[in-house]
């Protein structure tokens, strides 16, 4: 396989950042103290001490005290980790150089999804 482009990497790792979001339990972080600075901690904990997506995946679901991931975050981790796994030296690399970036373009996307809801229930 070759190695995914950075923009595939980046498409990857904020497909996993809100698979993770959106399996946030009340016993894990809240979500103002998941955008700050838990979800960057623990994607690149997880991108270091792994080797594959999945063991990455599992560290940071754990660091983020989630104990499974739901139905649909789960579909998006998949298809995360088929893009991750295609060089994943390449992917914890990334991660260790842009992690504080990638999780702004999340955020930036989260706020533009935020910003559709509201104005779709205006709309009514």
């Amino acid at each position: 396989m070759s190695t995914p482009t950075a923009d595939e990497l980046d498409y990857a790792t904020i497909k996993l950042i809100f698979a993770l979001r959106d399996s946030l339990t009340q016993d894990g972080p809240s979500r103002l103290d998941f955008w700050n600075t838990r979800v960057t901690t623990a994607i690149e904990t997880a991108a270091a001490g792994s080797s594959t997506a999945g063991q990455a995946i599992t560290t940071a679901a754990r660091k983020l005290q989630i104990p499974a991931l739901g139905k649909d975050p789960s579909a998006h981790a998949a298809d995360a980790a088929a893009i991750i796994d295609q060089d994943y030296a390449a992917w914890a690399r990334h991660i260790a150089q842009n992690i504080v970036y990638i999780v702004a373009l999340a955020r930036i996307e989260n706020t533009e999804l935020q910003a559709a809801k509201t104005a779709l229930k205006e709309t009514r």
